[in-house]
């Protein structure tokens, strides 16, 4: 039988807090070193958001990594941040203390990002931190991560004030995303607010809220008719949960298909609509959801059963769903991997090409993996496609 492997989507990785020294520009290097001695005087951990048991290097230490990921059957991955410098200074919360060390933190991790990756050539796609408050400055950057073999950009958080993703005036990013083929991930939780006080109640509203913040960049770009200028864009919705996506294109569609005559104002004011299809259409074409960590809670199976065209009421689709560990974070499935990867071919709505799809094919088209390329360790560390042949190896 043929092997296959993963291709997880979401991972989080950044630099430890003293190796980020050698990335920061030099004029920045005294707030950097009042920043490490504060972070230390604090007692703040150089750890992030780590799974109790793992070691804190799993998300610097390349040979580290690799081999868990390895043991899990994952031969590639997308990788997210798991902090950046100058990150939690004292009274600092979401917002950097100016756009300027904003951008400083930033371009330190996208550099030592771009050198994270070359230590695994094509076996990793990192997503760039880039902001879209300065419009040329970030189709600048967006060249900068393409030529410096970065795989992506990371979407920004829409904070009050910022543009909004329909706003005409962000095609220059659109079309710059295009020109060096970079898809554009809106990771979950990105533009949620800082809920206080911190407790219980704080991290439940989170969890309940964080999918429209960072869902809402789908129905935005969709109604800015951005897919209709630049349909070759490529947005991928990663670790937003799932569950709202068919509910959200489907509402979309029911209110376009009643036509413009509900919004007749619209057209006094010269607003109509500026682009032709269906929102699942654009689903279709532009659109993956990155189901991260992947369990059958996320979504049901059936609905990635089939192409997105091929159900009468919407579904997110096979072609469109992507597989993610998200390693090594508290929720990973790491080390189960193999018990979500049973759950998924064991399922009468999931075919055997279905499944290699969804765990590996769908993101090597979306992020511009070379499985050619991967096949040696596709080879060596992939499983064949039957019960317990993963999960056997712990």
């Amino acid at each position: 039988m043929e092997r296959t492997a993963i291709i997880s989507v979401d991972g989080h990785v950044r630099a430890s807090r003293a190796a980020y020294r050698d990335y920061v520009e030099r004029h920045y290097l005294d707030v950097f070193d009042a920043w490490v001695r504060s972070q230390e005087e604090l007692g703040v951990p150089d750890q992030g958001g780590v799974q109790p048991g793992l070691d804190a290097a799993s998300q610097w230490d390349s040979e580290l990594r690799m081999k868990d990921m390895e043991s899990q059957g994952v031969v590639a991955e997308v990788l997210f941040p798991n902090g950046v410098p100058f990150e939690g200074s004292p009274g600092q919360d979401a917002a950097f203390s100016s756009p300027e060390l904003d951008r400083a933190a930033r371009m330190a991790y996208n550099r030592w990002l771009a050198d994270f990756c070359a230590l695994a050539p094509a076996r990793r796609a990192g997503q760039a931190l880039i902001s879209f408050d300065n419009v040329e400055q970030a189709v600048r950057d967006i060249h900068w991560a393409g030529e410096h073999g970065l795989g992506g950009i990371m979407m920004p958080p829409l904070r009050p004030g910022g543009t909004f993703f329909f706003d005409p005036a962000l095609d220059s990013v659109w079309a710059a995303c295009v020109d060096v083929d970079l898809p554009v991930s809106q990771h979950g939780g990105s533009g949620a607010p800082t809920y206080s006080p911190p407790g219980f109640a704080a991290i439940m509203t989170l969890a309940l809220e964080h999918s429209f913040y960072s869902g809402r960049s789908l129905w935005q770009l969709i109604l800015g008719g951005v897919f209709e200028r630049f349909p070759a864009l490529r947005v991928a919705f990663v670790e937003t949960e799932a569950d709202w996506i068919a509910p959200a294109i489907r509402k979309l569609d029911r209110r376009l298909d009643w036509g413009d005559d509900w919004t007749g104002w619209a057209k006094v004011l010269q607003r109509q609509r500026s682009f032709s299809g269906r929102a699942r259409e654009y689903w279709a074409a532009n659109c993956s959801s990155g189901i991260s960590p992947f369990t059958i809670d996320q979504i049901p199976l059936e609905e990635v059963g089939r192409p997105s065209a091929d159900y009468d009421d919407f579904a997110i689709g096979c072609d469109n769903a992507m597989f993610g560990v998200d390693y090594p974070h508290f929720e990973s499935i790491f080390p189960g991997t193999g018990q979500h990867v049973d759950n998924l071919i064991g399922d009468p709505h999931i075919t055997t090409e279905v499944a290699r799809k969804i765990l590996c094919e769908n993101a090597a088209r979306v992020y511009r993996f070379d499985l050619a390329r991967l096949q040696p360790d596709i080879d060596r560390v992939g499983f064949e496609l039957a019960p317990g042949a993963l999960a056997q190896r712990r």
